[in-house]
């Protein structure tokens, strides 16, 4: 469905602004989990959060970092590989790989998220850290710097136990953000089964977000008697996607489904900036635009708590691709800035 919009008229400083007072959606369900989180996965924001900082085990939830490293360094997931003698007969969750099998890629990334084969991620990890399971862990813990997740330190590529392999709520919920834009990640979380013909089985989704919950598209449970039940979940609905994280919770899928539904019900992705809308002129008179589209969750009456600043200067060159750069503008929720774009005469 097509994102509502919020009709505004731009002068060169204040767009549409009533009350710096934030309106927070109310009726936030009761939710039994150690830690949890709920974030809009488009724009990052945190709608609800409870010891989201808090430092715990995450199970088999790190291997959504160990599929999305894994598709973002191979080259053909199609092509098939020789499983060393290493990842068989891993402890916990399996897929039952045996040595010298010949298996696709595709169908270890299929069985590592929808069996969460600990077998099946240490064999991803070993091919893409190019026979070296310890260096794609290294690469696990730069790609979660990179993406803002300070509180996150992985030692192996499964989340079986172990006191040095930790994350948060909150850094768990920017890893899946991150994951879930990737189409190939989106399409294998989201799969109810699977026929993997090299394994010559078919794979079934262990999450039941996928099966129960009408919305649900993704991602990915774990257990392990230290970290308690964890789940992140994920759901769309007209055009608003959200991402839940529950740490330590007995009652994981009912309370993500709570979390949505509250969600689904407070909340709505709008568009508040399109491309190329006019902004105003320079004082040459030449127009200058926005470059760029921007839409944001937000509740009915945080509509009324959208402000627009432009800085229109003097032209320059911007992006090192000789775009002439006029300005910026900046978009604000009361007073929280919470998007910067540029101005562009074309």
């Amino acid at each position: 469905m097509k994102q509502k919009s919020i009709k505004i008229f731009v002068t060169s400083f204040i767009l549409f602004f009533l009350s710096s007072k934030f309106i927070i959606a109310e009726g936030v369900p009761d939710i039994w989990a150690q830690s949890f989180i709920a974030i809009d996965a488009d724009s990052g924001r945190i709608i609800v959060s409870n010891n989201a900082n808090k430092r715990l085990p995450m199970a088999s939830t790190t291997k959504i970092m160990t599929t999305i490293l894994s598709i973002d360094n191979i080259n053909n997931v199609n092509e098939k590989f020789e499983i060393p003698e290493s990842c068989v007969g891993i402890e916990g969750s399996s897929i039952y790989l045996k040595p010298k099998q010949i298996v696709s890629f595709i169908d270890l990334l299929y069985g590592t998220m929808l069996r969460s084969g600990n077998d099946a991620a240490l064999a991803l990890a070993t091919i893409t850290g190019k026979n070296d399971a310890e260096n794609f862990i290294d690469m696990m813990n730069a790609k979660a710097k990179e993406l803002g997740a300070y509180n996150t330190n992985f030692v192996n590529p499964n989340g079986l136990h172990d006191d040095n392999h930790y994350t948060t709520a909150y850094d768990l919920a920017i890893i899946s953000q991150y994951a879930m834009k990737s189409d190939l990640f989106k399409e294998i979380s989201s799969a109810k089964k699977y026929k993997a013909n090299s394994l010559n089985t078919i794979l079934y989704n262990k999450n039941k977000v996928v099966h129960q919950y009408k919305y649900g598209n993704g991602i990915k449970i774990g257990y392990t008697r230290a970290a308690g039940r964890c789940l992140v979940a994920s759901a769309e609905k007209n055009d608003t996607e959200i991402i839940v994280v529950l740490l330590n919770d007995n009652s994981w899928f009912n309370d993500s489904y709570k979390i949505f539904d509250w969600a689904f019900e407070n909340y709505n992705n709008y568009s508040i900036v399109e491309k190329g809308q006019y902004v105003g002129s320079t004082n040459e008179g030449k127009p200058v635009f926005t470059d760029s589209n921007f839409s944001y969750l937000l509740t009915e009456e945080e509509k009324t708590q959208i402000k627009f600043k432009s800085n229109i200067t003097t032209p320059h060159i911007i992006n090192g691709n000789k775009t002439i750069n006029y300005g910026t503008y900046n978009i604000y929720l009361g007073n929280d800035l919470i998007h910067t774009g540029n101005l562009i005469s074309n």
